[in-house]
């Protein structure tokens, strides 16, 4: 009977949990359909439904590090697993005006149910598990348009799975207690393990995210455990999630990706301004402001009402709460590069904890309220007559009437629950139908109908697996970053730029991109660009007679969109000569081993990109030229072929990695004009180029960035609120700068 009434209950659980959920994605997809194309605005998030696109069209199968054909030379496409990830699966299925208000969808149950089980891991009645999984679309566009929120689920739901399991795993860590019941302990350590690594398989860029923000919440549960036992056994949990980590090469894998990016090998010229929109969502949310405080005031009374498990949770949140501060402290008076996240994205992190420990404090003062009734009630009865004798059986009549008093209980208490959970689903409708169409007015950002455009270069130089290289397309700046939407759009279509947005902008290219002449400065760089394998520039103005002399001009209409300043129309597409489709073939030979000397030998005037090319180190064999060259692109890399009279040199435009491996062992691969892949080979060349760096094979990285250190690739370039040489800002200063962002956070 007592398992059979455990089943009962549990079945109970899930079709309450079911309907719960299933009320929440509904009121999710009314609201998203109301304010269209809301989930993944702007350049960031249209930029993430082209990477999705991208991989879906040319990465390995079930590859999570892959090549991206779209950007800069063939550059590192952002690890977001379009295999391993459901939030972005719909891309594959669905145009992608619909795709992104599914894709919300999912994002948004794999969130709220991952909310859910962490609160009832914690002993958190469902009822109330089912409330604070609720609230957590106040994280997700639109619900956040009007609650203002940090946008990161708004620009990129898909992020949301990836900072899920974090949640589901601090749940297990919580249930770990002694005496050790070794299965127990086994399926708790092997969870956790197996939730950060698919976490790490999802966006292994955002999980770290996710891991630093969570580490206070993890040592405060770890610690929170009852007796030096509970201690120990929760820290060997982790510490085997660690030794996972570090003996598969994922600890190694995350670090390298973190370090070969411009972002931290150039810090000082990359670094955020200390400003308050960085630190918090307050300095734009007055809604949080009032959030806040309720958030505190539950903290609070849970602190004092709340035992066991639930206390923890609630302790937890205070200690996360407190290092975010000092973590924030630090950021706005640190005076050196900040490689950690931003505060504020700390913050968008931790909120869904934040929640859940207020709900569970306000429970925890409600159910000490009632027992205090209860009790007074229960005392009074006592002394009313104590019964000393055990009551007689009832008849059975009796009986059937307290069973269906005790059914006709349950039944209101079931529907009061059910009302309950439909409250914030009514209330996200409710304003779908009342002030959506308003706000949809505000913030919709459609993508540019520009089909000339993408007609002109869908029929010249857009990509498709096994189809030959045929050139990219490069803007120059100003133009590219007043008109983001049309690289996107363009990026959406498969059709390459020279133009690169992300995380993962190498050291080199960025370095190479400062160096190389300005095109309004020299003839030379029209040489350049073409062995960058460039076949058209794109402007909104006219180029000057001197550079646009024998060049080829196509116009296309332009269609405006976005916040930025409109340019006057429409685009000029002037197509450069001899564009290196992989195709260049220089015999003459230039060493330099410096990223200053190598960019120097190419920026004279008579260098001869198809003849000549600058190495790290002299070649033996006398070069000759090769011919019937071709490069295609591949899923998963590239693929090459030519014929050569002797030894030659292909230069791909695709830029060098030690990770970069051709599958046919006579052939080398060298860095050729800095950023290129130089092809050496002899007779004849007929393979398969992949690109090697994984979770599990990390150490290509590892030679990428000694090669980078023996460039010497500096730039002295500082920004202006990095003042000296000293760490923290002087102690007027940062007063001064203190009160600043305090005003800005709380006016």
């Amino acid at each position: 009977m007592g398992g059979e009434r455990r089943q009962t209950v549990r079945h109970s659980e899930f079709t309450f949990v079911g309907v719960a959920l299933a009320l929440l994605l509904v009121a999710q997809w009314v609201l998203s359909n109301v304010l269209f194309e809301a989930n993944y605005p702007g350049f960031d998030g249209k930029m993430a439904q082209a990477v999705a696109l991208t991989a879906f069209r040319f990465a390995g199968y079930f590859d999570i590090t892959s090549l991206n054909p779209l950007q800069a030379l063939g550059s590192q496409l952002l690890p977001k697993n379009v295999w391993a990830n459901p939030s972005l699966w719909p891309f594959a299925l669905f145009d992608k005006e619909i795709a992104t208000n599914v894709s919300a969808v999912i994002a948004l149950g794999c969130f709220a149910a991952s909310a859910y089980i962490m609160m009832r891991c914690f002993d958190a009645p469902p009822l109330l598990s089912a409330l604070a999984a609720q609230f957590c679309i106040v994280l997700f566009a639109p619900a956040l348009m009007f609650i203002r929120t940090p946008t990161n689920f708004m620009l990129t739901p898909a992020d949301a799975v990836v900072y899920a399991p974090y949640m589901v795993a601090l749940g297990l860590l919580a249930r770990l207690q002694p005496p050790p019941d070794w299965r127990s302990f086994a399926v708790a350590a092997a969870g956790i393990s197996a939730l950060v690594f698919y976490s790490i398989f999802c966006d292994p860029l955002w999980t770290m995210v996710a891991a630093i923000a969570w580490a206070a919440a993890f040592a405060t549960v770890t610690l929170g455990a009852q007796g030096l036992n509970g201690i120990l056994l929760r820290v060997a949990a982790l510490a085997c999630c660690f030794a996972a980590l570090l003996l598969s090469g994922a600890a190694e894998y995350l670090y390298t990706l973190a370090q070969y990016t411009a972002r931290v090998q150039y810090g000082y010229a990359f670094d955020r301004a200390r400003d308050a929109v960085f630190v918090s969502a307050l300095s734009y949310s007055p809604e949080l402001r009032y959030l806040y405080p309720a958030c505190f005031l539950g903290w609070l009374m849970g602190l004092l009402t709340l035992r066991g498990r639930m206390r923890v949770l609630v302790l937890a949140a205070v200690v996360s709460f407190v290092v975010w501060i000092v973590f924030s402290v630090v950021f706005v008076l640190l005076n050196a590069p900040w490689s950690a996240p931003i505060p504020v994205y700390i913050e968008q992190s931790l909120l869904p904890l934040y929640f859940a420990a207020a709900f569970a404090g306000y429970w925890g003062a409600l159910r000490t309220v009632t027992l205090l009734i209860g009790r007074s009630a229960t005392a009074f009865v006592a002394k009313a007559g104590r019964m000393w004798r055990r009551p007689a059986p009832m008849p059975l009549s009796a009986q059937a009437v307290t069973v269906g008093k005790a059914w006709q209980t349950s039944t209101w208490v079931a529907a009061a629950a059910f009302l309950a959970v439909a409250i914030i689903p009514a209330r996200v409708i409710a304003f779908a139908l009342t002030k959506g169409p308003v706000y949809a007015k505000f913030m919709h950002q459609p993508w540019p109908h520009e089909p000339e455009l993408v007609g002109i270069l869908t029929d010249n130089i857009a990509l498709a697996a096994g189809r030959p290289f045929r050139g990219a397309i490069d803007f120059v700046i100003p133009d590219v970053t007043s008109e983001p939407f049309t690289i996107a759009t363009l990026w959406s279509h498969a059709i390459p730029t020279l133009y690169e947005y992300g995380q993962l902008t190498t050291p080199v290219w960025w370095y190479f991109g400062l160096k190389v002449p300005d095109p309004g400065a020299r003839r030379n760089y029209w040489s350049v660009l073409p062995m960058l394998g460039a076949r058209y520039t794109a402007v909104l103005e006219p180029l000057p007679e001197d550079l646009a002399a024998g060049l080829s001009l196509t116009t296309a209409p332009h269609q405006h969109v976005g916040i930025h300043h409109p340019k006057p129309g429409p685009w000029r597409l002037y197509e450069l000569p001899h564009p290196n489709v992989g195709d260049y073939s220089p015999v003459d030979v230039v060493t330099a081993t410096s990223g200053d000397a190598i960019t120097r030998a190419m920026s004279k005037e008579d260098f001869d990109f198809t003849r000549q090319v600058v190495l790290e180190a002299p070649v033996q064999a006398q070069l000759v030229p090769a011919h019937d060259a071709r490069m295609s692109i591949i899923r998963g890399g590239l693929h090459v072929s030519g014929k050569s009279d002797g030894t030659s040199l292909l230069l791909l435009p695709q830029q060098f990695s030690h990770c970069l491996r051709a599958h046919d062992p006579k052939v080398q691969l060298l860095r050729a004009n800095l950023v290129l892949t130089g092809v050496m080979f002899s007779g004849e060349v007929d393979t398969d180029i992949s690109f090697d760096y994984g979770i599990l094979s990390p150490a290509c990285r590892r030679a990428d960035l000694s090669d980078f250190k023996q460039l010497d690739a500096r730039i002295e370039i500082r920004l202006p609120h990095l003042k000296g040489d000293h760490w923290f800002l002087p102690w007027s200063e940062a007063v001064d700068k203190f009160w600043k962002i305090k005003s800005a956070l709380l006016p």
